[in-house]
């Protein structure tokens, strides 16, 4: 094959390449929005009657929120914070428990080089907690290296030992992390601003 017909070529392979990326994800199974509503919906009916809180078992959490890429804080603090039979869900993944919680923050903490959590205001109601955010994180294969930052809410519900049994998760996750990534942000912001018009 001749170095002409070799460069030629590169434009074909590289869409080629491009449209397997989109199809193989578009043949996996269907997310399923409705089983993760029902999930929520079934963990809140559990935690119904959990503890009120109090002032020091938000702080416990908040803090934790803000120390996410500190992997010796979440090693050491985790199952202080989160009940054995604890539910967090993050609009990403679903975790049930203090060790899958803190494997996953860890794995979370090795793809960051910089992360801040700012707590903006927090609002209970009874045995309901929500804790609003702002979150500024900085990872290698995200947004080309450069800074992504979001604003979210996290609901949560404590037992009686101020440790927390349910953490759901409010943020847009899709803009904050899948738009981010080469390839697949493209295709994304492609269809969003189809929905624009």
């Amino acid at each position: 094959m001749s170095s002409k017909m070799l460069f030629q070529s590169i434009p074909l392979l590289l869409l080629a390449l491009l449209a397997i990326a989109i199809l193989i994800p578009a043949c996996t199974p269907n997310f399923n929005s409705a089983e993760r509503v029902k999930e929520y919906k079934t963990i809140l009916t559990k935690t119904r009657d959990t503890a009120p809180g109090n002032q020091e078992s938000l702080k416990a959490f908040t803090e934790f929120l803000q120390k996410i890429d500190d992997k010796v804080f979440v090693e050491s603090n985790t199952a202080k914070v989160y009940a054995a039979d604890a539910y967090l869900n993050d609009t990403l993944v679903t975790h049930h428990g203090p060790d899958e919680i803190k494997t996953y923050f860890l794995a979370t903490a090795d793809t960051m080089t910089k992360y801040q959590v700012t707590v903006d205001d927090t609002v209970s109601s009874g045995n309901d907690h929500y804790v609003r955010w702002t979150m500024i994180f900085t990872a290698p294969k995200l947004n080309a290296g450069k800074p992504v930052e979001s604003v979210g809410m996290s609901h949560v519900r404590f037992n009686s030992a101020g440790q927390v049994v349910m953490h759901q998760d409010f943020w847009d996750s899709g803009t904050n992390i899948y738009c981010q990534l080469p390839v697949m942000g493209g295709v994304i912001e492609s269809i969003r601003r189809r929905f624009e018009h």
